[in-house]
């Protein structure tokens, strides 16, 4: 993320979640489930809020994350 509290990955062509991690404490924070194929590539916007994610599948899709934040 923007301020560098928060990772955000993806497991490539074999996992449909987009996971979020706390830098600090190295723990996950959530999964985000929606892709029908692996993740591609993941965004943050320039505030942090919000995460693109590109799927094999063809798709991206937009997720809030303010909450988790």
């Amino acid at each position: 993320s923007p301020d560098g509290k928060i990772l955000a990955s993806g497991g490539g062509r074999s996992d449909k979640n987009v996971i979020l991690w706390d830098i600090v404490t190295t723990k996950e924070i959530t999964r985000l489930k929606g892709h029908t194929e692996g993740v591609r590539c993941v965004a943050f916007s320039p505030d942090g809020n919000t995460l693109v994610s590109g799927s094999w599948d063809g798709t991206a899709l937009i997720w809030d994350i303010a909450k988790f934040r």
